[in-house]
């Protein structure tokens, strides 16, 4: 094993899975037993490295972790990796999912080959695609509230009764439409398996360089998905709506993190500069993922 262009491996564990914390365990005793250096999620880890015998002084945040370490290997379920990867600053770092969840469309290498991709990585051997991540602004009075990165979606929804809300949508600064129903999914093509696919928007290659634009139950039959390209912005106005309607409606980044929105805000959404880089499985493609989780066109 050669590991001459990396100063060391990230290892990050959801220690919620008794199983996560077993695969973490082994690949850390597979590191030590070939000398790679490596940086633990220890405040979260602490058992894992305390059971090999590894002693740190300090705790090491995953902000660290994506900071310092390439590649970093992230072991639970999608959900753990996006929370890994929004972290990804203007470096774009290498992560290999290795998936202990229940779907697995972004953490696609299998628990059991996992020492054999991070060892195929280190040699040079591996193969990777970069996955592009939005940004999404939120603009109160025409300023800049708060900003986002995500990797699957942007959401725009509302909570409560069963009431419709308005918004009127732009694409590149002109009027496209208004929007009538329960919201809207701005989805990354890597993330038009999620919750864009369940609100009946169509399944992107992740390498295609597309924008998903998908309604949420909307009012009108007309109101269908849209596929823009990548390099288009599109923005929201939510129009005439408060909570006294029915509820507060939220902005929603990969189901992580968002906050409420008021009648007059503006969402944007365009692609990021700063993107994401996923080592593939040494004995999956796309599409053994897609009939494996979806069953999409099995025989």
């Amino acid at each position: 094993m050669s590991n001459k262009q990396h100063t060391s491996v990230g290892v990050v564990v959801n220690p919620r899975l008794e199983r996560a914390r077993d695969i973490g365990k082994n690949l850390v005793e597979f590191l030590m037993a070939n000398g790679v250096k490596y940086v633990a999620n220890v405040s979260l880890d602490a058992p894992i490295l305390e059971s090999v015998g590894n002693k740190f002084s300090d705790a090491v945040s995953r902000e660290q972790i994506v900071s310092q370490c390439d590649p970093v290997v992230v072991i639970g379920g999608d959900g753990t990796l996006i929370g890994v990867a929004r972290l990804s600053g203007e470096r774009p770092i290498s992560i290999i999912g290795v998936n202990v969840g229940t779907l697995g469309f972004l953490a696609e290498v299998s628990p059991e080959e996992s020492c054999v991709v991070v060892d195929n990585f280190l040699q040079g051997k591996s193969t990777s695609e970069v996955r592009a991540l939005f940004e999404a602004r939120l603009l109160r009075g025409g300023k800049t509230s708060r900003s986002f990165v995500a990797v699957n979606d942007i959401v725009i929804t509302k909570e409560g009764i069963a009431r419709l809300f308005n918004m009127e949508f732009y694409a590149n600064d002109k009027f496209a439409g208004v929007m009538r129903g329960d919201g809207v999914i701005v989805a990354t093509p890597g993330g038009s398996t999620a919750y864009s696919l369940a609100a009946g928007g169509s399944i992107v290659h992740p390498q295609v360089q597309a924008m998903l634009v998908t309604p949420i139950c909307p009012h009108a039959l007309a109101s269908r998905p849209l596929v823009l390209p990548d390099s288009f912005s599109v923005k929201f106005r939510v129009l005439d709506y408060s909570s006294a309607d029915g509820g507060q409606v939220y902005l929603t980044i990969d189901g992580q993190e968002g906050m409420a929105i008021c009648s007059g805000d503006e969402v944007e959404v365009r692609r990021s500069a700063r993107s994401v880089r996923f080592v593939k499985s040494s004995i999956r493609n796309y599409f053994d993922v897609l009939a494996s989780k979806l069953k999409w066109a099995t025989r």
